[in-house]
């Protein structure tokens, strides 16, 4: 029955009770402390548990008869009494405000998870039929003249269906990117990786990205997802970024965390759009001359919470910007990281790696 932390902690919290009855008996002059400690540990307690009504009244019940009993026998003056009554209400009351507002995070993670759920099911019911449209634009463009308008008219029916199915994709990706049970646990050689995703979209876009090295650095964390976290974050830079600019990858540690840096030498982004470009298809002004679908953000700060850790944003409007990724604790220097896929125990396989951007 006591097995669990739990139990074995309201054990306890029953032994420290019976412990300020014995004192409040022992110390008649002194048995309001013993009292007192005795209501305000069982309001601590109940923060912590969730009992149901009848696990509440029993405790509470029980600490009644207990208090009751002691000061009667503690003190001549039965006046002292009126307190347990008081305690009792003041309890109540906790009790009532700590169980709206446990209601009201339920019914949150309830529309959290409802909302988790459609865009899962949404993404893979779009999945097929976009596909199939896709692959019959792409035949259908094929067999048309370029430089005529019917021509003209299938890529743009073409880059739409692409569009569409970037956001089905994403749409799917952001549904678990903030599930912790679902990473592949790994020892990750951030410095490498940043390395790989630089040299990747160099040669990729004909754009130097650069790589800020400080040494070693490995974390436990899933290495796909990070690498679609830099992918997004680098792509966003270099559309953000003007030909001649600079975009740079970092890997590092700072007060006692691991952090992947993406920088750029671009606009910046303006002091009321911190926020706004995390949320969900959020666009930017220059949304129509910027490829992109307003999920790039959100993801990665998804990825990112999924690791225990958040996104931080520095730099101002004509400043550039920086997004770093602020991870786990550091591994220690002697731990080499494992091949790319190699799971920890407890983790799950499985991440599709797909781009997004800063505010598109």
């Amino acid at each position: 029955m006591w097995s669990t932390p739990e139990r074995r902690g309201e054990l306890a919290w029953g032994a420290f009770c019976v412990g300020c009855a014995v004192a409040m008996l022992a110390f008649p002059q002194w048995q309001t402390v013993p009292f007192h400690w005795i209501w305000i540990t069982l309001t601590f307690l109940y923060g912590f548990r969730r009992w149901s009504n009848a696990h509440t009244a029993a405790v509470l019940g029980l600490v009644i008869v207990v208090t009751s009993v002691a000061m009667l026998r503690a003190v001549d003056n039965n006046a002292e009494l009126s307190e347990i009554p008081l305690m009792t209400c003041v309890f109540l009351g906790m009790v009532w405000h700590v169980r709206r507002r446990q209601e009201a995070v339920d019914e949150q993670r309830r529309a959290a998870d409802r909302e988790r759920a459609f865009m899962h099911d949404a993404a893979h019911t779009l999945r097929t039929p976009l596909t199939v449209a896709q692959g019959y634009a792409e035949v259908m463009l094929d067999g048309l003249e370029p430089g005529t308008g019917a021509h003209a008219d299938a890529t743009v029916v073409l880059d739409e269906l692409r569009r569409l199915a970037r956001v089905s994709d994403q749409l799917l990706i952001l549904g678990t990117a903030d599930r912790s049970d679902a990473l592949l646990l790994a020892p990750v050689a951030l410095d490498r990786l940043a390395r790989t995703v630089a040299e990747r979209w160099t040669a990729a876009t004909g754009r130097r990205v650069a790589v800020r090295e400080s040494g070693p650095v490995s974390v436990l964390a899933d290495e796909s997802r990070l690498r679609h976290a830099l992918d997004a974050l680098v792509e966003n830079a270099l559309h953000a970024t003007a030909e001649g600019g600079e975009v740079s990858v970092g890997a590092f540690t700072d007060r006692g965390a691991a952090i992947l840096e993406v920088a750029d030498t671009g606009p910046g982004v303006a002091p009321e759009d911190r926020d706004r470009i995390f949320g969900r298809f959020a666009r930017g002004e220059d949304a129509e001359t910027r490829p992109g679908t307003g999920l790039g953000l959100p993801i990665v700060g998804a990825i990112a919470a999924a690791h225990g850790g958040r996104v931080e944003l520095d730099g101002g409007p004509g400043e550039g910007a920086v997004f770093r990724l602020r991870l786990g604790r550091p591994l220690p220097a002697t731990a080499e990281a494992a091949p790319q896929g190699a799971p920890v125990p407890g983790g799950q396989a499985g991440w599709a790696m797909m781009t997004g951007s800063r505010v598109g």
